[in-house]
C-alpha cells in the first residue's frame, strides 16, 4: 500500500490554558510507564468532503478540556509543560488500496502504514508531540484516523474518554443533544511522584530484543465463544460468571504454556500479569472520564512447573479470576488519604520483576474489550472496525479487543517471529484442528468475524481464527 502523506500541522487549543494549568506533573503510575506510544486506528466507510478541516476545528475545541496532549513532556522534571503547542495532525491519502480491499486483507506492514511516524518514536524529546493523529483516506470513500498517544501521560481508558469527546465535537448530531464529556486530571494529586522509584525503575522492563516480534490476529467469534464456555463451568466457585475475556485469556495461556514448553523442553513456573483499571473501583470511587495511567498491574499466583504439564482451561480460568478478584481488593484503599497506595503498587511491580529475574514465564494481557471504540461517531457513522497500533517491546504480550458485533473478542497475540509459527500450529485450545490459511484464499469458517464487508483477515502471512 502507497501512502502519501499530503500535510502535517500542530492543532493548538482554541483557547489558552489557564496559568494555573500550565505544569501538569505526572502521578506515580505514569512514571512507571515505559518510554512508549500506543495507538487505537478507526476505519470509517464513508467520509464528508471536508473532513479534514471539521476534524481540525473540532479537535481544536476539545483540547481545550484536554490540555496536557498539547503540551511537551519534561523528562528529567516528570511534568507536562502544558504550553499549547499543539497536537499533530496528518491528513493523507492512500493511492492504491480501496478501503472494503485494505480491511479484508490487512497485513502489518499496511497498518504501520496508517501510523503517525511518531507512534514508531521510544524516546521522549522535549519537543515530541505527546499526541499525534493520521487521518488517511481513500481513492473512492472511507477514511481511517490513527491516535497515537504517549503511555507516560495516558492509558487506554484515557484514550477513549478523549476520542468519545473529540467524536461528539465533531458530530453535529451530538451537539445539539448535548453529549459532553469533562475529563478530570487530578489522579497525580492522589499518587504522586516524590522523586523516587522504590527500587524499580521502568528502564528494567523495557527489552531490546535481538529478535523480531510480529503481531498477529486471532478471532473469538460469539459461536467459538459459545463452544468453549461448554466446556468449562458457567460459574465459578465463588460464585461469579466466568466472562468471555477469562476464556479468551485461558485459551491462550494454555497455548503459550505448550509453546514454552517445546521451545525449552520443560516446563517452567508461570505467572499471567494484566492491568486492571481501577476507576470506578477504589474507595472513594473515581470517575470514569479520570486521564492518566490508572490501569494497575495485577499477578496470579505462580503456578508451579509440575502442575503446569497438567493444567486445564477450568484451572486456568480460576487462577486469572482469583487473581483479579484479589487484585481489585488489594487496591481498593490505594487513594484513601489515611495510606500512600504505592507501597501496594510497587508490591506488585516488584513481584513481577522478581519472576521475570529468576527466569520464570510471565504471560501478559492487556483488556481493552470494555472501552466503546466502536461508538466514536464523527457525523459519518460508527467504525466498521478499529484496530491497534502493533506494539514490539514484549514477546508473549496479548491485547483483547471486542469484535464489532460486541459478542466476539480479538486477541492481538505478540511473539516473537520464530514462536509465532509454533503458537499457530497448536493442536490443544488454540488449535481445534485449526489450521494457517492463506490471506489470500481464506477458509470460511463458522469462526471467522463476518460484516457486510467481507471477512476481516489477520495479520502476517497466514490468517488464524479460533
Amino acid at each position: 500500500m502507497k501512502v502519501n502523506k499530503i500535510n502535517r500541522k500542530l492543532i493548538k487549543p482554541h483557547s489558552p490554558t489557564p496559568q494555573n494549568l500550565k505544569n501538569y506533573y505526572i502521578s506515580f503510575v505514569d512514571k512507571h510507564m515505559g518510554p512508549m506510544n500506543f495507538a487505537v486506528v478507526l476505519f470509517y466507510d464513508s467520509k464528508p468532503q471536508k473532513y479534514n478541516l471539521q476534524l481540525e476545528e473540532s479537535l481544536s475545541k476539545t483540547l481545550v478540556h484536554f490540555y496536557p496532549l498539547a503540551g511537551r513532556y519534561i523528562k528529567n522534571d516528570h511534568y507536562v509543560d502544558c504550553n499549547d503547542e499543539g497536537v499533530e495532525f496528518i491528513e493523507a491519502e492512500a493511492l492504491d488500496v480501496e478501503l472494503i480491499d485494505l480491511v479484508a486483507k490487512i497485513d502489518t506492514d499496511q497498518l504501520n502504514d496508517l501510523l503517525p511516524d511518531q507512534y514508531f518514536r521510544i524516546y521522549e524529546a522535549s519537543h515530541d508531540p505527546i499526541m499525534s493523529i493520521q487521518a488517511t483516506h481513500f481513492p473512492c470513500n472511507g477514511l481511517a484516523i490513527a491516535i497515537s498517544v504517549s503511555h507516560r501521560v495516558f492509558d487506554a481508558s484515557s484514550l477513549e474518554t478523549f476520542i468519545a469527546s473529540w467524536s461528539n465535537a465533531n458530530n453535529p448530531d451530538h451537539n445539539t443533544v448535548g453529549l459532553t464529556i469533562t475529563p478530570s486530571f487530578h489522579l497525580p494529586s492522589l499518587l504522586p511522584y516524590k522523586d523516587h522509584d522504590f527500587g524499580v525503575s521502568s528502564d528494567q522492563f523495557s527489552t531490546e530484543e535481538d529478535y523480531t516480534i510480529i503481531v498477529k490476529r486471532f478471532v473469538f467469534n460469539e459461536e467459538a465463544l459459545t463452544r468453549l464456555r461448554s466446556k468449562i463451568k458457567p460459574i465459578s466457585t465463588n460464585g461469579y460468571t466466568i466472562s468471555r475475556v477469562r476464556v479468551v485469556c485461558a485459551v491462550i495461556t494454555k497455548a503459550m504454556i505448550n509453546l514454552d514448553r517445546a521451545k525449552h523442553s520443560i516446563s517452567r513456573d508461570f505467572v499471567i500479569t494484566q492491568p486492571i483499571n481501577m476507576r470506578e473501583r477504589t474507595i472513594p470511587p473515581q470517575p470514569k472520564h479520570a486521564c492518566g495511567n490508572f490501569s494497575i498491574p495485577s499477578l496470579t499466583r505462580c503456578v508451579a512447573a509440575e502442575e503446569a504439564k497438567e493444567i486445564g482451561i477450568q484451572e486456568l480460568v480460576d487462577v486469572i479470576g482469583e487473581d483479579v478478584r484479589n487484585c481489585i481488593a488489594d487496591y481498593a484503599e490505594i487513594v484513601s488519604p489515611d495510606r500512600d497506595g504505592r507501597d501496594t503498587i510497587i508490591k506488585t511491580i516488584n513481584l513481577i520483576k522478581e519472576a521475570w529475574m529468576l527466569g520464570k514465564h510471565v504471560v501478559i494481557f492487556s483488556d481493552w474489550s470494555k472501552f466503546g471504540f466502536y461508538k466514536a461517531d464523527f457525523g459519518f457513522g460508527k467504525p466498521i472496525w478499529t484496530s491497534i497500533g502493533p506494539q514490539r517491546r514484549f514477546s508473549g504480550t496479548t491485547l483483547l479487543m471486542s469484535d464489532r458485533e460486541g459478542d466476539g473478542i480479538e486477541a492481538w497475540v505478540h511473539l516473537n517471529q520464530d514462536d509465532m509459527h509454533l503458537f499457530e500450529q497448536d493442536e490443544g485450545p488454540m488449535g481445534h484442528g485449526c489450521k494457517n490459511r492463506s490471506r489470500r484464499q481464506p477458509r470460511r469458517s463458522a469462526a471467522w468475524t463476518r460484516s457486510e464487508y467481507g471477512e476481516i483477515g489477520c495479520f502476517g502471512r497466514a490468517d488464524a481464527n479460533i
